[in-house]
């Protein structure tokens, strides 16, 4: 069937779609399907793709006819609600429920929708997070209030870095020296100061990398795969190093 529009059309709506998949922590095998999906549902015949850590591109064509292009894609975070949205968006695409048109408008407006809840929310439920870690670890009340206010403090300081562009490297390090020093100046105050050390940094742990790592090296994307480890380890390795900082000033 021909596309109701030009395939120039379609290849731009497919890229979108794409677009938002990657940028919401959506790995590469799905972000993929998403582009392909979405191209062949308004009418492209054969669809290519290619996806880096930052970048993704498609060619599709219908007979004789071909078009190419290319995105920047860098990397926002992830954003599961946005990825739900966008599944239901593809199945009513392909169920022919949306024309391009709508299909289009549809995109913009998850484009446009806020990506994350309130800064001020988010860093109150970090330091609740790693506080019930804590729990879990076994701490007693005292560990899991002052793991709270060690990784509050520690998420307040993740911000301020990523909101001035520094690289991972650097907000990690700078997170996990100010949550476990925090933690560790309070940890008089409680008999299991293990637990509260132990939790304080746990929020700085790159899990979607990990999992999209793990999940890339299956689906046989190597390259993409071993990026992500690579990230989550510079990661960790600032994790170490601000954990390893803090623990000599506190003498541990």
């Amino acid at each position: 069937m021909k596309p109701s529009q030009s395939l120039a059309s379609v290849l731009t709506i497919a890229l979108q779609a794409g677009l938002l998949a990657h940028q919401s922590g959506a790995g590469t095998h799905r972000t993929s399907l998403i582009i392909q999906r979405t191209a062949k549902a308004l009418g492209a015949a054969r669809v290519e793709v290619i996806i880096s850590s930052t970048n993704i591109g498609a060619t599709i064509e219908w007979g004789s006819e071909r078009e190419t292009g290319f995105r920047k894609a860098p990397h926002m975070g992830a954003n599961f609600a946005l990825l739900t949205t966008l599944n239901q968006w593809l199945c009513a695409v392909e169920q022919g429920e949306a024309n391009p048109e709508l299909a289009q408008q549809a995109l913009d407006d998850m484009a446009q929708k806020p990506v994350h809840y309130p800064r001020w929310l988010i860093i109150i439920l970090v330091g609740l997070s790693c506080g019930s870690f804590a729990a879990l670890f076994g701490g007693d009340s005292a560990a899991i209030m002052i793991t709270t206010l060690g990784a509050t403090l520690g998420m307040m300081v993740r911000f301020y870095y990523v909101l001035r562009h520094f690289k991972p490297s650097v907000f990690a390090t700078a997170a996990s020296f100010v949550a476990l020093l925090s933690t560790g100046l309070l940890s008089h105050w409680t008999q299991t100061p293990e637990a509260a050390l132990a939790a304080s940094v746990l929020f700085l742990i790159p899990g979607v990398p990990l999992i999209n790592g793990a999940a890339d090296l299956l689906n046989a994307n190597y390259l993409n795969g071993m990026v992500r480890f690579a990230m989550s380890g510079v990661i960790v390795l600032g994790i170490a190093i601000g954990v390893s900082l803090a623990l000599r000033i506190l003498g541990i």
